[in-house]
Order: C-alpha cells, then structure tokens, then sequence
C-alpha cells in the first residue's frame, strides 16, 4: 500500500553509544531536515519547458554531453548550453521520455502515482560524495530507529529517525545479484504532499547522479538504475550522432 508510512522510533537508547555514531546521529538529522527541503519542492513547476528534441552541447566536468532539450528543466542550460554545475532532467517512467504536448498532463501530475522522475546529474570531485547504497551501509544501519519492515516487491524498509510531526522516513533496499539497491524514501504527514524516493548512484567514470521519483514505483526497483544509466550514456556524443 502506497504511500508508505513507518511507525515512528521507539527513542531507546543504543547499548554502547560511541561519540562517532553521536556524530553520524547528528549528520543523519541534518541529512534528513535537507533532504526533506528538497523532496517538499519536488512538483516546483521549472520555469519552462521545450518540446524541441534537438541536442544541446553540455559540459559536466570533464564529461562532454549532447541532451535533448525537452528533457532539460531549467530554461538557462537549454539556451546557453556549454559547461554547467549540474544538470537538470525531468523524465516519464519508464518510457524516459521527455516534454511533449502530447504528454503535457503527466508532467503536470502532481499525485501520490506521478510518473515523472527527475535526475541531476554532477560531476564527480577529487572525493565523490557517497552512493545511497553506500550510505545505508557506512551510515543508516547505525541510525535505524527500528528493525526493517517487508515492502514491494521483496524490498526491506529500515525506519530512520526524524520529525515525526512533519513524516516519516526510510531506506528502502534489497541486495540481490551482488549488487545493493538503495533509495531514501519520506511519507510526508501531510496528506497533500507526495511521498518520494531518491537514490544516487555513479553512471560512469566522471558522473554522479540522483534521480527521484514517487513510492509508487518503487516496485520497479530493478530496472530504474538501468534505465537511467541507459540515458545518460546516450547523450554522449557518439551514442547522440
């Protein structure tokens, strides 16, 4: 049943609490509170968007990339195109595809079950932040406020400590094939906001990218790492000639 909501941490007391976990606690809590600032403007309208398919010259680090303009949100990198920070992506699941006319009204969808999934896409630094998969293992497993809980599509959800009042939140994951899929995920209290998930993960050598999307899909857990890495790739040059 979607959205998912968590019971809230019980407040006990770890058995021996090590000033490095006070520590993680207290990143783990800011962690959360910006976290939360980003997923309550996750339907923030850009200021505009393009049905023109035509490629526009991108520079992410060191990595050069060709990107179609309606997949683009903010209306400044499609026009100047050349080096940018970070890249802004808006996208439907699990076409991946970008604005049209014809698809307007899902990318005005709102809902607890919008299909639209936004990627930014960074390039990586001297000391690349850690992956969501990363951080449950090096970081959430020491915060959980509670023992994880069954979710879909054989997901395990790990309660994570936080302000009850404003929602709950939680690491949905599974390992499977060697490989761990995380995502961070918070129900809002209030019912008319959406609950959301957001997971990063390294694309390619040069190229760090979080993509977020509704709880609704998270069921299709095992594909959205393929299908984003799938698109990155192709707006490389030579994939886009």
């Amino acid at each position: 049943m979607m959205p998912l909501i968590l019971p809230s941490g019980t407040g006990m007391r770890a058995r021996h609490f090590t000033p490095m976990v006070l520590a993680l606690a207290l990143a783990g809590t800011a962690l959360v509170v910006h976290t939360v600032g980003k997923w309550m403007n996750y339907t923030r309208a850009p200021s505009g968007w393009s049905e023109s398919a035509d490629r526009v010259p991108v520079q992410l680090g060191s990595v050069s990339l060709k990107v179609p303009a309606n997949l683009m949100r903010r209306v400044e990198e499609r026009i100047a195109g050349g080096p940018v920070e970070r890249l802004s992506l808006a996208v439907l699941w699990p076409s991946m595809d970008g604005y049209s006319e014809f698809n307007a009204r899902l990318f005005a969808d709102s809902g607890d079950r919008s299909p639209v999934m936004l990627i930014g896409a960074t390039a990586t630094g001297t000391l690349p932040e850690m992956n969501t998969s990363e951080r449950l293992e090096r970081v959430w497993m020491s915060l959980a406020s509670g023992e994880p809980l069954p979710g879909p599509a054989g997901l395990a959800l790990l309660p994570l400590p936080g302000d009850a009042e404003s929602g709950t939140g939680f690491v949905a994951h599974r390992a499977e094939g060697g490989t761990l899929f995380a995502a961070r995920c918070f129900t809002p209290r209030d019912a008319a906001l959406a609950a959301n998930c957001e997971r990063s993960i390294r694309v390619a050598p040069g190229l760090f990218v979080t993509y977020r999307f509704r709880q609704a899909l998270l069921e299709h857990w095992r594909d959205m790492d393929a299908a984003v890495t799938g698109l990155v790739a192709s707006f490389r040059p030579e994939a886009a000639s």
